[in-house]
């Protein structure tokens, strides 16, 4: 018998005389009638439970489908105390959901969770809708405790370990109804379990309900004004597998070890129906220092007042936003506080602040996570036993960093004295902004980007340099890095013939076909012999021209920049010449649209072939260690994985004739690029409130803008790719 072959209007039927037996129950007197009211009803509930079984899918064998209602309750079949699945229609009207507040509901949804959905919930958190970790209530002591006392099992609570729930001791052997006679101790232990596992507060009045009948006085020996005369007689009953017995109002509350009091709310909430009507009222008052709802909407007011950027590589996996990188809480609330100030409003307290910020909203403060070995950092915080699995993987990754390091240091080494040989470091700062400076209102605007690309040489005299530029006039990616390696290999001295460049293993950026493009080009068209471009280990790529990063900075602190030439002067004074420095300033140049060149047609035109070697094996790009380019071989670019392996060959040009080796640098961008049409609108808030120079107005007045353009992360969240096997572009 399955699902299909169940009649539901029959059902609905039966359900409907249920609810009629059940009334019948509340409006009958007699004692007789009570106990073939309350037969007739454990028949109906029996089959109706029976029933369900099938419906969802459980198996019941011909010998059960035999048995007698009765018999059915002796082999732990349904019986009138099990009333869960006996609620009619009109019942579940009359009853108030409160799902929340039920153990048993956040119980099955713990209970059916599988491996396969704690991974989904892994997931999930990566593109949750706030900030902070999904609650788990039922990992929540109270809620544990609840559980525990439903089972009828010890549990803890504020006021200490309290017993499990049980029939209390009673001496009935003087009470007319003889309830220790008609009831064992096991039928009380039986009961009073049921009752608890009931669970919901609902159902628990709904059980009393089923076993108490109200009725009016039949005499009374004082006066109807007193007030001790009783209102209603109350008639208690319970059943056990012989059926159902009177009992006495003692009996009942010492067997479901319950006072009074439940009784009262569960005869004061019955509908007409016969059906608790009311709701639990207990932890429903609001506290006296709860935070209004006008000061959450200022809250929530001032956090969107600040403007956020999308994630740069993980849009679609992710619906984080991120906020300026200077931004912290503790300083989002020191504005707020401000910002209460001038409305003449209480400020929430920081607590409340953060808990906001972190319920309501999906937002982070950019952080680059340079050089923040994920490897490492999972081999040192994992267990014993995971150790032992990750050695294999952290050992093979710390020799490579070390053969980097040594081959860095072996290359500096040589550098101070061949002078043929140059190596130079290089990498892009954190961005810069423009304006910058600490007036409060220029956190709640949308400013402009300035990328700062340094090179660090590692010979004599150990000269930097600094090559900047706006998003007016270019991005930052592998055009922009190529386009400026070539400009600085243009400008070398002739006596340099051999270049070693190290760089981390940012593919986006430095580990690509168009930066391998544009230094084959260029040793073809410049003297330089030989180019070699390296790679350090992923998360351990610190080098020298990181110190330039922490100069600047420190040369930035409490100056003020507006416009370009503000950051060329904090460029050029990070390296000071006092005391023992014999160093020269950094070299700054500012770059403009026409200074970059588009290698992505410069590769189209140069690379046929760059995923199989000469040996006819795969080329794994983001796992190279080091590329070479020669200028006796054109068309080839040697590679390897390991700084101590030998070269590889990849034979760019493909089969067939070689492709021509002087392709026209195109330039990249035609004119300047817009930016978006919010951002512009914040600088120009920014000029009519003054806080830009008026002289400068002007300039930012006239910016380029478009509406279709979004405020993306300016930089990808992570600057390494992984250098583990298998992980490919």
């Amino acid at each position: 018998m399955d699902l299909q072959s169940i009649n539901v209007s029959d059902r609905v039927k039966k359900l409907m005389n249920l609810a009629a037996l059940n009334n019948n129950i509340q409006d009958t007197a007699s004692q007789g009638d009570i106990e073939k009211s309350t037969h007739d009803y454990i028949q109906l509930e029996n089959v109706q439970c029976m029933e369900e079984q099938l419906d969802y899918g459980e198996r019941v064998s011909p010998a059960q489908l035999s048995q007698t209602p009765d018999e059915n309750c002796k082999n732990g079949g349904c019986n009138d105390i099990d009333i869960q699945k006996s609620i009619s229609y009109d019942e579940e009207e009359s009853i108030v959901d409160d799902t929340d507040a039920d153990p048993s509901y956040h119980q099955e949804a713990n209970e059916s969770m599988s491996s396969s959905n704690e991974e989904q919930t892994a997931i999930e958190e990566q593109t949750r809708g706030k900030r902070w970790r999904t609650s788990r209530p039922m990992m929540w002591k109270v809620n544990k405790a609840k559980e525990m006392r439903a089972q009828c099992m010890p549990y803890v609570t504020k006021r200490g370990e309290m017993d499990g729930k049980a029939p209390k001791p009673i001496d009935c052997s003087s009470c007319r109804f003889k309830c220790q006679k008609n009831f064992s101790e096991d039928d009380r232990k039986y009961i009073c379990k049921s009752y608890w596992s009931l669970r919901d507060y609902g159902r628990q009045k709904d059980f009393i309900l089923k076993h108490i009948v109200s009725t009016l006085p039949k005499c009374r020996k004082v006066d109807e004004s007193s007030p001790s005369a009783r209102i209603l007689s109350k008639q208690y009953s319970l059943s056990n597998k012989d059926g159902t017995h009177r009992v006495c109002a003692k009996f009942f509350e010492k067997t479901l070890n319950i006072s009074n009091g439940p009784i009262n709310t569960a005869l004061s909430g019955c509908s007409p129906s016969g059906c608790f009507a009311g709701s639990d009222k207990r932890g429903k008052k609001e506290p006296g220092n709860k935070t209004t709802e006008d000061a959450r909407l200022d809250v929530k007011r001032h956090i969107e007042s600040f403007p956020t950027m999308d994630p740069h590589y993980v849009r679609k996996s992710s619906r984080r936003k991120y906020l300026d990188t200077k931004l912290s809480i503790l300083k989002m609330y020191a504005l707020y506080k401000e910002f209460c100030e001038n409305n003449n409003s209480n400020p929430v307290s920081s607590n409340t602040y953060r808990r906001i910020f972190c319920t309501e909203y999906n937002l982070s403060f950019f952080r680059p996570k340079k050089d923040q070995c994920s490897l490492c950092n999972l081999f040192l915080t994992a267990s014993n036993g995971k150790k032992e699995t990750l050695k294999e993987s952290y050992d093979a990754h710390i020799a490579r960093k070390d053969e980097c390091n040594y081959m860095k240091r072996a290359d500096k080494e040589r550098s101070l004295e061949d002078e043929s040989f140059k190596t130079i470091t290089f990498d892009l700062q954190s961005v810069l902004q423009l304006p910058s400076s600490d007036v409060s209102q220029l956190y709640y605007s949308r400013k402009l980007c300035v990328f700062n690309l340094t090179l660090y040489d590692g010979g004599k005299g150990n000269d930097a340099h600094c090559f900047f530029w706006n998003e007016l006039n270019g991005k930052r990616g592998s055009t922009e890095i190529g386009s400026v390696l070539f400009k600085y290999i243009e400008k070398l001295p002739e006596n340099v013939k051999e270049l070693s460049m190290f760089s981390d293993t940012c593919g986006g950026q430095n580990r690509n076909q168009h930066v391998s493009a544009i230094l084959l080009y260029a040793v073809t068209k410049t003297h330089v012999q030989v180019i070699e471009q390296k790679f350090l280990e992923s998360g351990h790529s610190f080098m020298e021209c990181d110190s330039m990063h922490s100069a600047i900075e420190n040369a930035k602190r409490n100056v003020p920049v507006f416009i370009m030439n503000d950051w060329r002067e904090i460029f050029k004074s990070a390296r000071s010449k006092k005391g023992k420095s014999k160093k020269n300033p950094y070299n700054v140049e500012e770059l403009k649209h026409s200074d970059f060149f588009d290698l992505q047609k410069l590769s189209s035109a140069l690379i046929r072939n760059r995923n199989v070697d000469v040996d006819g094996n795969k080329v794994r790009w983001l796992n190279v260690k080091c590329f070479r380019y020669e200028k006796e071989h054109p068309g080839t670019i040697f590679y390897k994985y390991s700084h101590s392996d030998d070269f590889k060959k990849i034979m760019v040009f493909g089969r067939g004739r070689p492709r021509n080796l002087n392709p026209q640098l195109v330039k990249a961008y035609p004119s300047i690029l817009p930016i978006s049409a919010a951002k512009k609108k914040d600088l120009i808030r920014l000029c009519q409130k003054n806080i830009i120079p008026e002289e400068l107005h002007n300039w930012y007045q006239n910016l380029p803008s478009v509406e279709k353009n979004s405020d993306r992360l300016p930089e990808p969240g992570v600057s390494d790719n992984s250098d583990v096997e298998g992980e490919e572009d």
